[in-house]
């Protein structure tokens, strides 16, 4: 089993790249989420036809589970400025992982994810996210 890795980008399309076998598409540790302690929000929006799984990076870089998302549904989390979150989508081919997400201030980071079955891409539109 690949494990592909999206890399951040502000460009809407990313192309999917091959990576190390690995137990999930997103690993057991990513860079760890910063301590910070002003509120704000993040939505994930799977508009695939895919579960997505989501995961928020810890102080120590521990994935820790929030959810699944469903296809065309939509599922927010309370979180803090600068904490990494992650995204991890299931095709028939493999599992790929995007992220570090973040919302850089108060306003709600909402990021949307359509899986494009032609070319293998992951398009994320990400309105007031660092990705």
């Amino acid at each position: 089993m690949l494990r592909y890795l999206l890399g951040a980008a502000i460009v809407s399309a990313v192309t999917l790249q091959a990576l190390p076998a690995v137990a999930s598409g997103c690993g057991e540790t990513q860079p760890p989420s910063l301590e910070t302690n002003i509120p704000t929000g993040i939505r994930f929006t799977n508009d695939t036809h895919y579960t997505m799984r989501i995961y928020w990076a810890d102080f120590e870089g521990q994935l820790r589970e929030y959810g699944l998302v469903q296809p065309d549904e939509t599922v927010g989390f309370k979180t803090y400025v600068h904490h990494r979150w992650y995204a991890e989508l299931y095709t028939p081919i493999d599992s790929a992982c995007a992220g570090p997400i973040s919302a850089p201030d108060t306003e709600t980071c909402d990021m949307r994810f359509v899986f494009n079955e032609d070319t293998g891409e992951i398009l994320m539109d990400g309105g007031y996210c660092d990705y």
